[in-house]
């Protein structure tokens, strides 16, 4: 009797989402035909070319709804995410649409075409941010137990941290067109649960399980001591055809962000401790060597006299070059207008008893082997402007954390190496607060509290605060 009530639910279940979705395509078939009136309002089409347009756009939105196939269980239908699917779904469409009208001779000019692209998605768009809103205030005034047709069934395998933050997620978020029906677990009992969601028995029981409970997902989320025996847990999963959702966490992490991805066909998992947003580094990366061109130009009359002062004061060089660390390690030559006498660096040894920063940097107030006109440079940083030419090579950023020298990196703990995880800069947070005041520690903490909070937005807000720094000479020596 249970078995038939449970063919019953499910073919009702299976009808009422049919319905569900013939209302949806059909309701945006018309919300399209509106769009479509709207584009050919001047020119008045016959009545049967809307019969025939009618036909068409239900044809091709059924035709790429399909195409598309089942949507994945836990993808979620916020609105950021859907909108892309809505873009691809109204491009093809009415790429199809454009087509057959042109080789059908249907009255569509290329003008009314593209209204009819424009006004179609924008309708599209807004139509889902509606529907959205109204779904998600209605299955918020659900009871949990309530039958949602949409609902697809899940089940979460683990207990831990990581299990009940997906289960927080699948039950604090309507959006989600999953329940979460239950856990099973290795090593608890039958007696616990979450959030009034009961565990119902070890993994071994997942055959028959899935066999009673119509699971359409297996959400495996176990500790990293439990990925061993879950291998076969998967096999059953994957035999019995239930969607299997491994979490990526299989690591705790504490600031790297896990992404998926394929190496040569084969499925990964992407730690990465630094940021990643691509479009926003490459402009990043366009605006650092813009950037240097202008810094360049405009403080070329700066760099003249600097460079003449510097050949006059003292013999030597006029520029300085020093290997700096750079991304993940790597060595290059930063440029700098000579400060200090030519034996500066052999100097150093004796002088080491006064050094005034804390960690493996060597900072003293009043160092005697600085020229003359190395004070004035320094205190003004007009010393660094050689380093637009070393932005406009790639070897540093406008923003990022200032370059070690080797001898330094040398002496650098496991948590500081992340430092060198990005691309050094001209400036960066310790350079607008206070520089040379701040000792390493801190020091280090703002370049990774840089790199944890990374944003063009950032970047802006620590140049404009460059500027005003530098006039003060706050820090500088």
């Amino acid at each position: 009797m249970d078995e038939v009530r449970g063919v019953a639910g499910t073919m009702k279940k299976s009808r009422k989402r049919f319905l569900f979705t013939l209302c949806g395509q059909t309701g945006a078939t018309g919300l399209s035909l509106v769009t479509l009136w709207l584009a050919l309002w001047s020119e008045s089409p016959s009545p049967a070319f809307f019969g025939w347009a009618t036909l068409a756009l239900m044809v091709f939105r059924v035709t790429v709804r399909l195409s598309n196939g089942p949507k994945l269980i836990l993808e979620s239908d916020q609105v950021v995410r859907h909108a892309r699917r809505v873009l691809s779904t109204e491009v093809a469409i009415a790429m199809m649409f454009i087509c057959a009208a042109f080789l059908l001779g249907w009255p569509l000019t290329r003008q009314a075409a593209l209204a009819f692209f424009g006004l179609n998605l924008a309708a599209q768009l807004v139509k889902l941010l509606a529907v959205r809103v109204v779904l998600t205030y209605m299955r918020a005034r659900e009871p949990r137990h309530h039958d949602r047709s949409c609902e697809q069934q899940a089940l979460i395998i683990g207990t831990g941290r990581q299990a009940k933050a997906i289960a927080d997620q699948l039950m604090d978020s309507p959006e989600l067109d999953t329940l979460l029906i239950g856990f099973l677990d290795y090593h608890r009992n039958n007696l616990w649960r979450y959030r009034d969601v009961p565990l119902i028995g070890h993994p071994d029981r997942l055959p028959e399980i899935i066999a009673t409970c119509q699971i359409d997902a297996l959400i495996i989320a176990v500790e990293a001591v439990d990925l061993p025996q879950t291998r076969e847990v998967f096999e059953i999963a994957e035999q019995m055809g239930v969607t299997v959702c491994l979490m990526s966490e299989i690591f705790p992490t504490q600031v790297s962000r896990v992404r998926s991805t394929s190496i040569s066909g084969l499925p990964s998992l992407v730690y990465r401790a630094v940021p990643e947003n691509p479009l926003a580094l490459l402009a990043k990366s366009l605006l650092d060597r813009i950037g240097a061109l202008v810094g360049i130009v405009l403080t070329a009359p700066i760099m003249l006299a600097a460079a003449l002062w510097v050949k006059l004061d003292s013999p030597g060089p006029i520029l300085f070059k020093q290997v700096r660390t750079g991304l993940n390690g790597r060595s290059f030559q930063m440029l700098k207008f000579r400060t200090m006498v030519v034996d500066a660096e052999a100097r150093q040894a004796a002088l080491h008893t006064r050094n005034e920063m804390s960690g493996p940097v060597f900072k003293i107030k009043d160092d005697p082997r600085i020229t003359r006109p190395g004070r004035f440079l320094r205190r003004y940083s007009i010393d660094e402007l050689p380093q637009f030419f070393n932005v406009l090579m790639g070897q540093m950023s406008l923003v990022g954390p200032r370059p070690p020298l080797p001898k330094e990196v040398a002496d650098y703990e496991p948590w500081q190496h992340r430092k060198l995880s990005v691309k050094p800069g001209l400036t960066c947070l310790w350079q607008v607060n206070g520089r040379n005041s701040i000792d390493f520690e801190d020091w280090m903490k703002l370049d990774l509290e840089y790199i944890d909070n990374w944003s063009l937005l950032l970047d802006a807000k620590i140049l404009a605060r460059t500027l005003p720094a530098v006039f003060k000479s706050d820090g500088a020596s």
